[in-house]
């Protein structure tokens, strides 16, 4: 067992996420080599003087996050291989993975190597990789993405589209563009991890508000909009990260009445805007004038082409070209080509209704097995949020669903600030599982929740 003790930074908030990034900068220097035992929960949480339970939380996140693994009798250890590439080492051959928000589809399609052949043809590839193109895209790419975003039931012209390369790129472009440090960000009391680990990276505060089954409650933005003055605010108006809340129109008509009265600069991701089969139009086309619409194809088509799509309230398009030059200079434009034949050519209509059609029956199968813990009625999602009975807790449900092969998010991944976790749970399903492995998982986190915690786990 090493004697690591790591340096945090003294004013890290909170600091299990503190402990967390300290962890993965020692794994990344070579400092703590591939196998290493680290220190008990408790040997730790003394050299440091901090909580055993902030110890505990950072542990559970690190191995959320594929740095280390936990062995049920043993310890914890620094992964053998690179976390990026954790799906099919053989070290976790026989774990459920039910923490990745996402449907890929079957190896064998082939309809990536057909269009890499097409492309291998064309006598003017070239021009995709040897000249420089604007910051925002080429002409033909953004039509295609305008095409794209009718689907959602955005209207805009393709001018008015900037290329980025995937959401996350797009997101933190925007905040690059229009926040600076100690600038507050608001967002739900619960949201995508990628925001707020972009907050950190940028030196942003930020500040959750509460919502109810229908997302983000428009007195609680009121509120904030008035006693705080917020830089922007981010929220999923389609299928929330984590809770996979979906606002009725309504409620974005509400929020989109207060954002305007506020002049409040809004960013809206819409990664999951594809998976209802009749889309609600998205905030930014009741408040164009102060929001930043968000999409990529990253959920909708494929994660490794890293295509995003950016449409800023036109009065900050300068502002928003500027900054991805600063960072990229331009997307790659053979990526945004694969993207864009596929829109042309139907080929991505295809794929999204697929990725719908397998969702539905995911998502029909996880209410058969877990339908007791759900609430009686939800949209269909790549994830479910699951509220946990008593007395389960939920960094012991994860770790003792953990024990039995499968793998569910904890909801620390998703706290803003130094919030109290709630007792839930993300459970994904998608991934690279197929039905019958989901089912094998589902099945195990219900035998699960009939067990008393702290009964000893069975491991599979």
């Amino acid at each position: 067992m090493t004697t690591w003790t790591p340096e945090l930074e003294q004013a890290a908030e909170p600091k299990y996420l503190a402990l967390v990034e300290a962890l993965h900068r020692d794994v990344e220097s070579g400092r703590l080599a591939p196998g290493t035992r680290l220190p008990t929960q408790r040997q730790l949480a003394n050299r440091l003087r901090i909580a055993i339970g902030t110890v505990s939380r950072a542990y559970t996140v690190a191995e959320q996050r594929g740095i280390v693994r936990g062995e049920v009798g043993r310890g914890t250890f620094v992964r053998r291989e690179d976390p990026s590439y954790r799906e099919g080492s053989d070290e976790d051959a026989e774990l459920i993975d039910l923490s990745r928000g996402r449907l890929v589809r079957p190896s064998d399609d082939p309809t990536l190597a057909q269009t890499l052949k097409l492309l291998a043809q064309r006598r003017d590839l070239h021009q995709l990789v040897d000249i420089y193109q604007p910051p925002h895209g080429m002409t033909r790419h953004r039509a295609a993405a305008a095409a794209w975003l009718k689907r959602f039931r955005l209207e805009v012209e393709p001018e008015r589209v900037v290329i980025t390369s995937g959401a996350q790129h797009g997101a933190a472009v925007v905040l690059a563009a229009m926040a600076r440090p100690g600038d507050l960000i608001l967002t739900e009391e619960v949201t995508y991890s990628g925001i707020t680990a972009l907050a950190r990276l940028l030196q942003l505060r930020v500040q959750g508000l509460r919502m109810d089954q229908d997302g983000l409650l428009p007195f609680e933005l009121e509120a904030a909009c008035e006693s705080s003055s917020p830089r922007a605010l981010f929220c999923m108006s389609t299928l929330q990260n984590p809770t996979g809340r979906t606002m009725p129109l309504q409620r974005r008509r509400e929020l989109a009445h207060i954002i305007q009265r506020h002049r409040l600069t809004v960013l809206e991701d819409d990664v999951n805007g594809f998976l209802p089969a009749e889309p609600l139009p998205p905030i930014a086309a009741f408040a164009p004038d102060q929001t930043f619409y968000i999409t990529g194809t990253s959920k909708s088509l494929a994660p490794g082409l890293r295509i995003g799509y950016v449409v800023p309230p036109a009065a900050e398009m300068q502002r928003v070209s500027a900054t991805m030059q600063a960072t990229t200079w331009f997307t790659a434009p053979l990526m945004a080509e694969i993207v864009t034949q596929w829109i042309e050519s139907g080929r991505a209509d295809e794929m999204a209704e697929w990725k719908r059609s397998e969702t539905a029956a995911r998502h029909r199968l996880a209410r058969e097995i877990l339908g007791p813990w759900l609430p009686a009625s939800g949209p269909v999602s790549f994830h479910l949020w699951m509220q946990l009975p008593e007395p389960w807790r939920a960094e012991n449900f994860v770790s003792q669903a953990r024990a039995r092969g499968v793998a569910v998010n904890s909801p620390d991944e998703f706290l803003v600030g130094r919030e109290t976790a709630p007792h839930a749970v993300r459970v994904c399903l998608g991934g690279g599982l197929s039905r019958g492995r989901l089912e094998d998982g589902l099945k195990r986190l219900a035998e699960l929740l009939q067990t008393p915690p702290g009964v000893s786990a069975i491991v599979y």
